[in-house]
């Protein structure tokens, strides 16, 4: 994977962390533990995966939402397995729509080149960074395109992904195809000038966010009426197939081609000594 694209990349990994209340409430999640044990295991998989890169300077920042002691203090040791540096910062108002609205502030005003936002629910293998690093750079260069880039690292199986029809292209790359489309969540990898460019669009769905409780869906804010409106007409945004991170939600979620229980037996715990790309 390596590429004299990423040899001069600056990566920041802008993490926001809540082991309390999920947000889609009554929906339980299909690896059912405490959200403190999902964090520590999706963190651990993040950073082995972070570990790999060689060819790319990387940092993290993560906006601690009000966890609990015993949380922050096992994310600062396995912090210590980490290549990278890092910085916790402890947010002042609690909740989900603050904690959003900062994550993607950090996205807006990060010097890096890419950004890549990324929720605490999120499981990757330990491939899913460098190949996505790789993609960002292989794509812009062997298909020439002129748009902004945004990689979504999930192959999401839910109805907005692949029941309605958005006409998108098929992408190969030397490892995996990857599909257009229009769907991100919060997590997405893309440069802090998209953030710039569709700064209101972000900041709505952050401070308005409401998570479908029964009522008529067209008077919520939600991606599929704010950021898709960035991915379908001014951003191309690809994602793999098959997946490179599993979200960690409600049963619709689930990736029905990857047995996500050996994902987590294999990705959940750190690896202290992994350079698979040397």
């Amino acid at each position: 994977y390596k590429t004299t694209f990423l040899l001069s990349m600056k990566l920041e990994i802008i993490l926001r962390i809540h082991d309390g209340q999920n947000i889609h409430e009554g929906k339980p999640r299909y690896i059912d533990i405490p959200k403190k044990d999902l964090i520590l295991g999706c963190l651990s998989s993040l950073i082995n995966s972070a570990n790999v890169v060689t060819d790319a300077e990387i940092s993290f920042v993560v906006l601690n939402d009000h966890c609990t002691t015993d949380c922050i203090s096992k994310v600062h040791k396995i912090f210590k397995h980490s290549k990278h540096s890092y910085q916790l910062i402890d947010l002042e108002v609690k909740g989900f729509h603050h904690s959003g609205l900062k994550q993607f502030e950090y996205c807006k005003n990060s010097t890096a080149d890419l950004v890549y936002s990324v929720e605490d629910d999120y499981l990757h293998c330990t491939e899913a960074i460098q190949e996505m690093l790789f993609t960002y750079g292989y794509l812009k260069s062997y298909y020439h395109l002129q748009k902004e880039l945004c990689v979504f690292p999930f192959d999401s199986p839910e109805d907005y992904e692949y029941t309605f029809v958005v006409p998108g292209r098929l992408f190969r790359t030397p490892t995996r195809h990857w599909k257009e489309g229009i769907w991100t969540t919060f997590t997405m990898m893309t440069t802090p000038k998209v953030f710039r460019d569709h700064w209101e669009v972000f900041k709505k769905l952050a401070s308005q966010y409401t998570p479908w409780n029964g009522i008529d869906e067209i008077e919520l804010i939600h991606e599929g009426n704010t950021i898709s409106n960035i991915w379908e007409h001014y951003v191309t945004r690809v994602n793999p197939v098959p997946s490179l991170a599993l979200h960690i939600q409600f049963e619709k979620q689930r990736d029905p081609h990857i047995d996500h229980l050996k994902w987590w037996d294999k990705y959940s715990k750190i690896k202290k000594s992994i350079l698979f790309y040397q």
